[in-house]
């Protein structure tokens, strides 16, 4: 009897210190995992830009998160009712955070030659793509911080009258000229809102 209490303790210990490792590390994991998941499913050579938005890490982080409530609230189950049957109901709830890691993963933009093709988070492996004939508009959105006028975004509006908006960071940067290369080569009008910011 005294050995089958040790191990329940035991093994309450090993859930309550997973739990309790699974919300620290839902802070900084998600970078990594969803990083190399995406690098070795989607990356390739083509995709000359590829981003992984800030979506994509938060539902990780929840799927993660997840699972540490649910078990420390199987803990609590334990220890205030000892029902041996929650174990099942733990696994079932267990199974809630896999659709977080499933729409994480499947969350990220890429431009190629071909156009630009979305996945967002609102949809499991549902490519939204628009090729760069059927863009109308691309407008440089630009905002003032602290008196300076910096570039914030591209928005780019489809020609069925779909907008997408390319948040500025050091992937564009690194990539403007094959941006506007593009735009060029399709005769995509580029317009700017710095009129508007000085009237």
């Amino acid at each position: 009897m005294a050995r089958i209490s040790f191990n329940t303790e035991n093994t309450s210990n090993i859930i309550l210190v997973s739990a309790i490792i699974l919300i620290i590390s839902s802070l900084f994991m998600p970078l990594v995992f969803v990083y190399f998941i995406q690098d070795y499913l989607y990356l390739s050579k083509e995709k000359w830009f590829y981003v992984t938005p800030p979506s994509a890490y938060i539902l990780f982080m929840v799927g993660m998160l997840w699972i540490s409530a649910t078990l420390l609230l199987y803990l609590f189950v334990q220890w205030k009712f000892d029902r041996k049957a929650y174990k099942w109901i733990t696994s079932l709830l267990m199974l809630g955070s896999i659709p977080f890691f499933l729409f994480s993963i499947s969350n990220y933009y890429y431009l190629d030659d071909n156009g630009m093709h979305i996945n967002d988070s609102k949809s499991f492996n549902e490519i939204r793509s628009y090729g760069w004939k059927d863009i109308k508009e691309a407008r440089e959105i630009y905002v003032k911080d602290s008196g300076v006028t910096v570039f914030d975004h591209y928005k780019f509006t489809a020609k069925n009258g779909e907008v997408f908006v390319l948040p500025n960071n050091s992937k564009v940067s690194q990539n403007k000229y094959r941006i506007l290369e593009k735009l060029k080569e399709f005769n995509i009008p580029v317009t700017n809102n710095l009129g508007e910011l000085y009237e």
